[in-house]
C-alpha cells in the first residue's frame, strides 16, 4: 500500500475519473441544426428530458457550488494530493505496458513527495526493468535511509551491487540486512543473506569475517529443525550441500578452525557419498595445518591409492609441500614416478613429474614424459609445459614447432600466455629465437608456418623488433592466403592482418595499410568482415593523403550499410582530417540530425564542431558550443580542458580557465594535452618558471614532440631569456608542423614569423 493519507488518494482518483463523469453523464441528442441558431433553442425549450450541460457549464442539473475546506491545505499536503495524482498516473500508465511513462510519471510523484519508501519500490522495480542500473540503485538506498529495517530491500541492494562488481558496497549492504532488528536470525533468508555474505567476504580476501558466515550456514545445515526454512531457500541450499560442506570445511581450516573444519569435512564427505580419498584429502589438510606431517601423508596416500583426480595438480604440489616440511624433498620425484606408474592415464600426475624432472636439469626425462602423455592429443596443458622445458633449455627449433601446435587447440593462446609474456621480456631470448625463425623461413619448405610466423610476430612486436615483426606478419599473412584450409584464409587471415595493421600505424606507414586492406577487401572469405575492412581503408587513405579515394571508398561502405552510425562519422571526420571546414561543419552538422541518441558519437562530434569553428576563427561559436556542453557535464575532464585551453589562447577569463584545466589534470595527471594547456596558462598569466615545469613534462611523454607543445615550450624559453634553446625548439616545431598530414599553413607561417626576428 502507499504511504500516502487515505483522503489524498481518494481525492487524487476523483481527479482522474472527473473527465469520465463529465463526458458520460447523459446522452448527447444529435442534431442538423447549429446550435447558436434560434430554431435549435426551441427545439431544446421544448423537450422534457433533462439538461445536457457542456463542459463549461458543469456536470448535473443542479448548481455545483465549490468545495471550501474549514482549514486550507498546506503547501505539504498540496504537494502531496499532486504526487498521489502522479502516482495514480504511473499506475495507469504501468497497466497499459507504458513503462518509460509510468516510470517518468512515478518519479514526478517522488519529487513531490520524497519521503515515501513505495514510490522507491515502485521506482527501484521500473528502473531495474528498464536497464537503468544506477538510478535503481540510487532509488534503492534512498528507501533503505527512509526504511532501515527494511532487509530485504538491502538484502537485493547487495546483490545487484555484487553483480556490478561492487564487493564492498555489497557486502556492507548485506551486513545491513542481516543485522536488521526485524530479520528472524533463525530464518532460512538469514541463512541465505549470511551465504552470501560470506561468498562475498571470500572474494575480498576477508577469510575471518567469511568463516563466521560460514558457521551460521554450518549450524542451518547441520540442525535444520533449530531453523525455519522456507521451501525455496532449503531447496537451494540442499541442491549444493556437498560442495558447501567442503567449501565451509576449506574456509574453517584457513581460519585455523580445525575442529570445526574436520566435522565440516566429515559432512562433505557424506553428502557426496563418494570414496573416502577426498575426505582424506582433507583431513590430511588439517593434519597439515596442525604440524601433524606424518599423518597427513598417510591421510594423502589413501586419495592417490584411489586415483583420484579431483584436486588436480593441488594434490601433487600439497605432497611437495609436507615432504618439505618433513626434510624429505629428495623422495619427491621417486614418489611421483611410482604414483605415475600406477595411474598411466593421469595427464595432470604425469606434468607435475615431467615439470618436476625438467627442474632437477633431467631434460631427456622430462621431454619423454611430456611426450608420451601427450601422445596424439595437443593437450594445451601439456605443449605448455613442454613450452617451458624447450624455453628454458634454448631449444629454438622445437620451441617453434610447439607454438604452432599450441595456438591450433582451443585454449591454446590462453594457456601459453605466461610463456609469451616471460619470453617477451627476455630480448636476448627473442632476438635468438627470431635468427633461428629466419633460417626456418628460408628453407623449402618452411620451417615456419603460419601459426609460429604468426606467434614470432606478435613476440618481436612487443619486444620492440619491429622491423622482424612486420616480415613474419607478412610471412604469416601470405601463408594463410595460400593455406588450403578456408578458416585459415579466412578467420586467420582477419586476425593476422588487424595486429599487423595496428604495427604499421604505429609506424605512420598507412600506405602500406591500405595496400593490406585493399587486398583484403576483395577476398570473399572475408565478406562478413567487409563493412570493417573498408572503414579501415578508408581511414588509411585519408590518413596517407587520400582524400577522395577515402570519400570514395567511406561511400562504398555506407551504401552497403546506410544505417550505421560509425561510417556517418567517419565522412565527417574525414573533411575534418583533411581541414577541409566547410564540408567538415555540414557533415558534422548532420550525423547531429541523423543520430540524436549516439550520445558518445555526438560527444565527439560536438567537440570536433567546436574546433572547427575555432579554426576558422569563430571563436565565439567554438567557446559556445563547449560551454553548452560543460553546463551538462560540468566536471567532464576533456570539455574543461579544451573550454579552458581556448580562454587561454585568447588571454581571457585566465583564473577560471586555470582551475578548469587543473580538474582535467586531476583527473589525468600525466595527459600530455592537459599538461601542455596547464602550462600555457600558466605562461599567459606570466607564471613562467610554473608554466616551463608543466611543458618540458608534456614534451618528454609519448607524442609530446607536436608542434605545438614544441611552439609553447619555445615561446617559455623565449620569456625566460633562453633565446638559443627557444630558436632550437621553433626550429623543431616548424619541421613537425610541415611533415604532419595535412599540414597546419597557419601554424607553420607563426612559428616562421618568429624564427624571423
Amino acid at each position: 500500500m502507499c504511504s500516502f493519507p487515505k483522503m489524498v488518494i481518494i481525492l487524487a482518483c476523483q481527479f482522474m475519473l472527473l473527465p469520465c463523469l463529465l463526458v458520460s453523464n447523459a446522452p448527447v441528442p444529435l442534431s442538423a441544426k447549429m446550435p447558436d441558431k434560434k430554431e435549435g433553442t426551441k427545439q431544446t425549450q421544448k423537450q422534457s428530458t433533462p439538461k445536457v450541460f457542456s463542459l463549461e457549464e458543469g456536470v448535473a442539473d443542479d448548481v455545483v457550488l465549490p468545495l471550501t475546506p474549514v482549514k486550507p491545505r498546506s503547501t505539504d499536503e498540496l504537494k502531496k494530493v499532486d504526487s498521489a495524482a502522479w502516482y495514480m498516473t504511473g499506475r495507469m500508465r504501468e497497466a497499459r505496458n507504458d513503462f518509460i511513462g509510468a516510470y517518468e510519471a512515478y518519479k514526478k510523484a517522488m519529487e513531490l513527495n520524497p519521503n515515501s519508501v513505495e514510490i522507491y519500490r515502485v521506482l527501484i522495480r521500473l528502473a531495474s526493468g528498464l536497464d537503468k542500473t544506477d538510478e535503481a540503485i540510487k532509488y534503492a538506498q534512498k528507501a533503505v535511509e527512509l526504511d532501515p529495517k527494511d532487509y530485504e530491500l538491502m538484502r537485493k541492494l547487495g546483490l545487484h551491487m555484487a553483480g556490478q562488481g561492487r564487493f564492498e558496497e555489497a557486502v556492507t549492504f548485506l551486513k545491513k540486512a542481516s543485522d536488521s532488528p526485524s530479520i528472524d536470525k533463525k530464518s532460512g533468508v538469514y541463512v541465505i543473506i549470511k551465504h552470501d555474505q560470506a561468498n562475498l567476504y571470500e572474494r575480498l580476501g576477508k577469510n575471518k569475517e567469511a568463516a563466521e558466515c560460514w558457521e551460521v550456514v554450518f549450524n542451518a545445515l547441520t540442525k535444520p529443525d533449530q531453523y525455519t526454512f522456507e521451501y525455496n531457500s532449503r531447496s537451494q541450499l540442499e541442491a549444493k550441500k556437498g560442495k558447501l560442506f567442503e567449501r565451509m570445511g576449506q574456509s574453517f581450516l584457513e581460519t585455523d578452525r580445525l575442529k570445526r573444519a574436520v566435522e565440516a569435512f566429515n559432512k562433505a564427505a557424506e553428502s557426496q557419498k563418494g570414496r573416502p580419498g577426498v575426505l582424506k584429502y582433507h583431513l590430511a589438510q588439517v593434519y597439515f595445518r596442525s604440524k601433524q606431517y606424518q599423518k597427513a601423508l598417510d591421510a594423502l596416500q589413501v586419495y592417490y591409492d584411489e586415483q583420484l583426480q579431483s584436486k588436480g595438480r593441488k594434490a601433487y604440489e600439497f605432497l611437495a609441500e609436507i615432504l618439505k616440511a618433513l626434510n624429505r624433498s629428495d623422495e619427491l620425484i621417486p614418489k611421483l614416478e611410482k604414483l605415475a606408474q600406477k595411474d598411466r592415464f593421469n595427464r595432470t600426475l604425469h606434468y607435475y613429474l615431467a615439470e618436476q624432472y625438467g627442474n632437477q636439469g633431467r631434460f631427456d626425462e622430462a621431454e619423454k614424459t611430456y611426450l608420451d602423455s601427450i601422445g596424439e592429443s595437443s593437450d594445451s596443458e601439456g605443449l605448455a609445459g613442454l613450452i617451458t622445458l624447450y624455453q628454458k633449455n634454448h631449444k629454438y627449433e622445437k620451441l617453434i614447432a610447439t607454438l604452432s601446435k599450441a595456438i591450433q587447440t582451443g585454449d591454446g593462446i590462453q594457456k601459453i600466455q605466461p610463456n609469451l609474456q616471460k619470453m617477451s621480456k627476455d630480448e636476448k631470448f627473442v632476438k635468438s629465437l627470431i635468427a633461428e625463425a629466419q633460417k626456418l623461413k628460408a628453407k623449402s619448405p618452411p620451417g615456419v608456418d603460419v601459426y609460429s610466423g604468426f606467434i614470432i610476430a606478435k613476440l618481436a612486436a612487443v619486444a620492440g623488433q619491429t622491423k622482424a615483426a612486420g616480415e613474419f606478419y607478412q610471412f604469416a599473412l601470405d601463408s594463410a592466403e595460400k593455406n588450403p584450409k578456408p578458416q585459415v584464409r579466412g578467420n586467420w587471415a582477419f586476425l593476422i592482418l588487424r595486429e599487423y595493421s595496428q604495427l604499421l600505424k604505429s609506424e605512420n606507414q598507412y600506405g602500406k595499410v591500405a595496400d593490406l586492406f585493399q587486398k583484403a577487401v576483395k577476398n570473399p572469405l572475408l565478406a562478413p568482415q567487409r563493412i570493417e575492412l573498408l572503414f579501415q581503408l578508408a581511414e588509411a587513405r585519408e590518413r596517407n593523403g587520400e582524400t577522395e579515394a577515402a570519400l570514395k571508398v567511406n561511400a562504398e561502405a555506407r551504401q552497403t550499410a546506410p544505417k550505421f552510425p560509425l561510417l556517418d562519422f567517419q565522412h565527417a571526420w574525414i573533411y575534418y582530417h583533411n581541414r577541409d571546414w566547410k564540408n567538415a561543419i555540414v557533415q558534422l552538422q548532420n550525423f547531429l540530425k541523423k543520430h540524436p541518441r549516439q550520445k558518445e558519437r555526438a560527444y565527439q562530434v560536438k567537440m570536433m564542431l567546436s574546433n572547427v569553428y575555432v579554426q576558422q576563427g569563430d571563436l565565439a561559436k567554438g567557446e559556445a558550443i563547449l560551454e553548452e556542453m560543460l553546463a551538462e557535464d560540468p566536471q567532464n575532464p576533456s570539455i574543461n580542458n579544451d573550454l579552458g585551453y581556448l580562454y587561454a589562447d585568447q588571454g581571457k577569463n585566465l583564473e577560471k580557465a586555470e582551475k578548469m584545466i587543473r580538474i582535467a589534470l586531476k583527473s589525468e595527471p600525466n595527459n600530455m594535452a592537459y599538461l601542455d594547456s596547464m602550462g600555457w596558462v600558466l605562461f599567459k598569466l606570466q607564471k613562467y618558471e610554473e608554466a616551463l615545469e608543466y611543458l618540458e613534462k608534456a614534451s618528454k611523454l609519448p607524442g609530446g614532440e607536436d608542434s605545438t607543445i614544441l611552439d609553447h615550450l619555445a615561446d617559455c624559453y623565449h620569456k625566460l631569456g633562453k633565446t638559443e634553446k627557444a630558436k632550437e625548439l621553433w626550429k623543431s616545431a616548424l619541421e613537425k608542423a610541415q611533415k604532419s598530414s595535412p599540414p597546419d599553413a597557419k601554424m607553420i607561417e607563426q612559428i616562421q614569423e618568429k624564427l624571423d626576428q
